[in-house]
């Protein structure tokens, strides 16, 4: 049987048959494509006969494989025969063990189901049974707790502090067990859990204000411990900020106090943080305590009392500071708070801390009162619109300051003012910066405007040099030499007020451009010069190709004095050369040459 079970294979073709066998056995075998692959190999005449002779060899191929499993068929039967009966025998056995089967299912899921149902009972029983010992602790905690609290107000303030401890303990008992008893509990009980939570904490409350008024630092510390286990460290903060930070501040931080000190903000500064060295101390450095600081939650009395009320006060008490109108003022008021915010810091005893104060919405809401954009518009508006009024359509001359032009000399000027104590505030650096940047460019533009308007005067004004231009031109180059040459000690004042190294070089990159503006300025000045000579000097030696005319077969005698154009070319030069030597004209030959 071993050699019956192997795959059939198709007899092979006779030779020059015009079709390969294999096509037929092909799963994508389709007649159409067979006919239509194979009808230019041969005519369907020829193929037809192929196809017979083939038909012929796979018929004989059949009978033979029929005649060699007909052993096995005739087998077969024989060995069916009397099956059917078999089956029949054993149906009504098997049927008996199926009913039999399914009726020990029947009797393991009733079983399941029933023990699935006491053991639900089991477990209600045994959580009424916990919710019930929950209850009597409930009651047993609220009846000590009123127990201990009913006459703690009549016990001296030790004692007291030693019944809040305990009571505190209950009390967590019994806000564990309130809980999980929250089904079966009465409300009454729950008005008494209430009562007695707000009498321990108002017990303990009016123990740490005590303690701190009494100075007595170690009971103060025990009561801060006690309202911590109670989990009320943001409620204390919210009480001390209230009813210790808030009286103290009361009479500080108010107008009154800011017109007796006759404006001086500085000084109400200095009394709001005296409060951390004198009558804050005990909370300030209690609340730093060991016993206190291991806990993830943690007092943070500077942040989240002192500053949020100092904060909250000054912007309702002393909104006037804000104000921009004066800038001046401004500035100083400005000052003298980012110094009283490093003074704050300092008092922080970690960066993290330092990091915490500036998270609060407190520290941005301050920053965020103070109106720089408005205080850099005024300051802008004073510093560019002199520069700009300064500026007039003749340069003027007025040696100051090592410049030759009263115009220079006030682009200077307002350079420094904008860097200068009194004006400068570092959170507008970048304002400012771009402020010196643009001025250094309006400059560098009015001084190309006059060369370029004195070149085409000097197009239709050429009939004498004009010493003016020429003057004015020299004193512009001269003064663009200067600045120049002062710019690298510009730059240097600027990074002193901006210490970020990134800051620095971004500095120096922008500052390139307004050197190449300068640098580009002084040929243009040379031009104009060069232009206002050239044009003059070339009218008059024009007259030279009338020579021949005049000598040319005359009887002119030979002259004995030079031509006219020779005395206006000589008096010029007396107008223009003196003009040029009046200043250093070594700058300017070094600077052509360069």
């Amino acid at each position: 049987m071993e050699g019956d079970t192997k795959e059939f294979t198709l007899p092979p073709a006779p030779r020059g048959l015009c079709f390969d066998r294999n096509d037929f056995v092909k799963t994508n075998f389709s007649v159409d494509n067979f006919l239509q692959e194979h009808q230019n190999v041969a005519s369907l005449e020829t193929m037809r006969d192929d196809l017979g002779v083939y038909l012929k060899v796979l018929r004989l191929a059949m009978i033979e494989l029929i005649n060699k499993d007909y052993a096995n068929f005739v087998n077969l039967c024989a060995t069916l025969i009397g099956f059917d009966k078999a089956v029949i025998k054993i149906q009504v056995p098997l049927e008996q063990l199926n009913g039999e089967v399914k009726e020990v299912k029947k009797c393991l899921e009733d079983a399941m189901e029933e023990l699935s149902h006491w053991l639900n009972q089991r477990h209600t029983l045994l959580k009424k049974r916990q919710q019930l010992q929950y209850y009597s602790q409930t009651i047993n905690c609220l009846e000590s707790l009123e127990c201990i609290l009913n006459n703690i107000c009549e016990k001296q303030r030790k004692e007291q502090l030693i019944l809040s401890d305990r009571a505190a303990l209950q009390y967590n008992q019994l806000k564990f067990s309130i809980v999980k008893c929250d089904d079966v509990i009465k409300l009454e009980h729950k008005r008494k859990y209430n009562e007695v939570s707000g009498k321990l904490i108002h017990i303990l409350n009016d123990l740490v204000f005590q303690f701190w008024n009494d100075n007595n630092e170690e009971n103060l510390l025990k009561s801060l411990i006690t309202l911590t286990s109670l989990g009320r460290i943001t409620e204390t903060e919210m009480l001390l900020r209230k009813q210790a930070v808030a009286p103290l501040l009361q009479d500080i931080v108010n107008e009154s106090a800011l017109q007796r000190s006759k404006g001086d903000l500085q000084r109400i500064y200095d009394s709001i943080l005296s409060l951390l060295n004198t009558k804050l101390k005990l909370f300030f450095h209690v609340t730093k305590h060991s016993k206190l600081t291991f806990q993830d939650q943690k007092y943070r009395f500077l942040v989240n009392c002192f500053w949020c009320e100092v904060e909250h006060r000054i912007e309702v008490n002393l909104s006037s500071i804000f104000a921009p109108g004066n800038p001046q003022l401004f500035y100083r008021r400005y000052n003298e708070s980012m110094h009283f915010i490093k003074q704050l810091e300092q008092f922080c005893e970690s960066p993290d801390e330092v990091k915490l104060l500036h998270k609060t919405q407190e520290y941005k809401s301050f920053q965020k009162r103070w109106n720089l954009p408005v205080y850099f518009q005024i300051r802008f508006q004073e510093i560019a619109g002199a520069f700009e009024q300064s500026l007039k359509n003749e340069p003027t001359s007025q040696s100051n300051d090592g410049f030759i032009l009263a115009e220079t000399e006030r682009l200077w000027k307002a350079l420094h003012e904008c860097w200068s104590s009194g004006i400068y505030i570092k959170a507008l650096s970048h304002k400012f910066w771009k402020l010196s940047l643009q001025l250094l460019s309006r400059y560098a533009t009015w001084s190309q405007s006059y060369c370029s308007q004195r070149t085409i005067l000097s197009k239709t004004e050429a009939t004498s040099i004009n010493k003016e231009i020429i003057t004015n031109s020299f004193n512009l180059y001269l003064d663009t030499v200067t600045i120049l040459e002062r710019l690298p000690s510009f730059l240097k004042l600027v990074e002193e007020n901006v210490p970020k190294q990134k800051s620095k070089d971004l500095l120096k990159q922008s500052l390139t451009y307004s050197q190449e503006l300068l640098n580009s300025n002084k040929v243009k000045i040379k031009d104009c010069i060069v232009t206002e000579l050239f044009n003059f000097y070339n009218i008059q030696l024009k007259q030279v190709s009338d020579i021949p005319r005049l000598y040319r077969k005359t009887n002119r005698s030979v002259p004995t004095k030079p031509c006219n154009y020779i005395e206006t070319i000589k008096d010029g030069a007396t107008v223009g050369i003196p003009a040029i030597a009046e200043n250093d004209t070594g700058v300017l030959c070094s600077s052509s040459s360069s």
